[in-house]
């Protein structure tokens, strides 16, 4: 189905990239009954937009009843547009094919190389992800690997959304507009970068916890014998560590995750929360690291799994 129709744009602290058109009222009726039959969750809708010659993915984010349509930085600065302007939006919504499964494919991922040496702080800087440079951090994540194919969306996917249907290049975008690298003026930023001697090496997500759809629906860790509120934005969760190949097991993780303190406090958050894995900390850190950086055990849901948390 197509909607046509005209909006203001406007600028509201949400999720990211925190410039919306609101989708008016009949509009919004329309296609909430079109994500209902489709049997999309949390209110989330995937849609196609266009704005003049631009045309991108996105999903519709419900509120007051209604939608708002997300405005990329990289559609809206080209255009010239801001919050307070006119626009004339098309939206397409295509309820997607049920698809099969596929089986799981082995990815070789290169062993680190280079040295061991523990990292001193001293040579160690860690920025907020808007400071540093998008090449920066693309370097980081590298070109093999599950970094390269997942660029930290795990738990940001809506229903139905994967690697293999989304795309490296969209998943990418998608990171390079949470984390607004490059813009020092932005009010919000998703994530850490770390420099060894003046060179990129390590990335830590950090962002409210109800940024997360996929962590919200999907992943039971942070529930389980809680009583949370899923949609507190004041609650923030420190979701994933990449460490560029090569300064891997030098103690840059540790580093990041004592940053996340200080980061998660200066946003706003009341408390920030980890989710180690005692099998393979792999991309979402080990208990050692979290107790570290001051981190509590305050819950540990099954055998592999832990919630660690600093409440300020």
């Amino acid at each position: 189905m197509e909607q046509e129709f005209s909006g203001t744009i406007i600028e509201w602290r949400g999720p990211a990239p925190y410039y919306f058109v609101p989708v008016p009222e009949q509009e919004s009726a329309a296609l909430r009954a079109a994500g209902s039959a489709a049997s999309y969750g949390w209110g989330t809708l995937p849609i196609r937009a266009r704005i003049g010659s631009a045309e991108w993915k996105t999903s519709l984010m419900p509120k007051d009843g209604g939608y708002l349509l997300p405005l990329r930085d990289a559609v809206r600065k080209p255009a010239g547009l801001n919050a307070g302007d006119a626009v004339d939006v098309r939206l397409t919504f295509d309820a997607p094919p049920r698809q099969q499964k596929r089986p799981a494919k082995r990815v070789h991922v290169p062993r680190p190389t280079g040295s061991r040496e523990p990292v001193g702080a001293e040579r160690l800087t860690i920025v907020r992800a808007n400071q540093a440079t998008w090449e920066d951090l693309q370097a980081v994540f590298g070109t093999t690997g599950d970094p390269a194919r997942c660029w930290c969306q795990r738990f940001r996917m809506l229903p139905k959304e994967s690697w293999a249907s989304e795309g490296p290049e969209e998943l990418a975008a998608r990171l390079r507009d949470q984390t607004a690298c490059g813009n020092r003026k932005a009010r919000a930023t998703s994530g850490l970068v770390a420099y060894l001697d003046g060179e990129p090496v390590g990335w830590c997500a950090v962002a409210p916890r109800a940024d997360h759809p996929r962590l919200l629906r999907d992943f039971r860790v942070p529930w389980l014998g809680r009583n949370e509120d899923k949609a507190d934005t004041t609650v923030w969760a420190v979701t994933c560590f990449v460490i560029r190949v090569g300064y891997r097991r030098r103690g840059i993780s540790r580093a990041l995750a004592r940053a996340t303190v200080d980061f998660a406090r200066e946003g706003g958050a009341r408390a920030v929360e980890g989710y180690p894995d005692f099998v393979d900390g792999g991309s979402v850190g080990t208990l050692a690291m979290f107790a570290d950086a001051g981190y509590a055990e305050v819950s540990r849901p099954g055998n592999r799994r832990a919630v660690m948390r600093i409440d300020f």
